[in-house]
């Protein structure tokens, strides 16, 4: 995509209009704190992404997809930039927020406490929770989470995600195996190794279609989550990126994005 130079001032002039109501035009201008000044100064929007959730966000190799892969696109277009997405990982994205590696995160990053202390977190665009995929064979033998939580089970989940953590409060009885990412960890309860995954709603309803080997095992969900662009604290980017979104949301593009990207990777593995 070919984005063209405009001159600073006129683009920042321009994102007035995303920017809430009371924020004045000299307050951004001046403030030479601004990190959405920043960007539009230097012309690139960084954008951290881990790049194992389908349908979020997929990295491999050099080919970058997903709903939230258009989801930046799209917002860096709106500020006039050009988006560069870095490479991060679940166990590293707290670590690479506090030591500023990127503007903001996306790919499925759920909003908890923690990562709220460190950083902003735009208006929610998906809500869910986490659910279990099993393989087919054992829908039954893990109906719900009481079921899932016995001596003996071995529950996997990937490492350094909202998957670990809500295991590690809710599943004490569980043998909880800690994969090292979110994409190897489904052949593992393919062949046998484990027994049962938790993960998202969202996830789990893909992976089910995707490998016929495997279901969704409970129809609910044992948390209630949601999803959102994770932000450097700053209140001009901040107010950018939540009246973008709400824009975008009214607009539904970022639904029929997640839909249509859930359609395609359903095609490959």
């Amino acid at each position: 995509m070919k984005f063209y130079k405009h001159s600073s001032l006129f683009i920042i002039v321009f994102l007035l209009s995303f920017l809430p109501g009371g924020y004045g035009q000299g307050r951004l201008l001046h403030d030479s704190t601004s990190r959405l000044e920043r960007i539009v100064k230097n012309g690139v929007l960084r954008i951290g992404v881990p790049g194992d959730y389908a349908p979020f966000a997929i990295i491999r190799g050099d080919s970058l997809y997903g709903a939230d892969i258009r989801l930046g696109r799209a917002l860096a277009l709106a500020m006039g930039v050009r988006p560069v997405f870095v490479k991060t990982s679940w166990p590293n994205l707290a670590t690479d927020m506090r030591n500023d590696a990127f503007d903001i995160a996306l790919g499925g990053i759920s909003i908890t406490p923690e990562r709220s202390a460190l950083a902003s977190f735009s208006i929610p665009y998906h809500t869910g929770g986490k659910t279990f995929l099993c393989r087919r064979e054992d829908s039954t033998r893990f109906a719900d989470a009481a079921a899932v939580n016995r001596p003996g089970v071995r529950l996997i989940v990937n490492r350094g995600g909202t998957n670990e953590s809500v295991a590690r409060a809710l599943f004490s009885a569980v043998t909880l195996q800690v994969y090292p990412n979110n994409t190897g960890v489904f052949d593992e309860l393919i062949a046998g190794r484990a027994d049962v995954m938790l993960t998202d709603d969202t996830e789990a309803n893909l992976k089910a279609e995707q490998y016929p080997q495997l279901c969704r095992s409970y129809s609910g969900t044992v948390t209630n989550s949601d999803k959102a662009l994770w932000i450097q604290t700053d209140t001009a980017l901040v107010g950018f990126v939540n009246n973008w979104l709400r824009k975008a949301l009214a607009s539904g593009m970022p639904q029929q994005w997640l839909k249509e990207a859930g359609n395609a990777i359903k095609l490959k593995k």
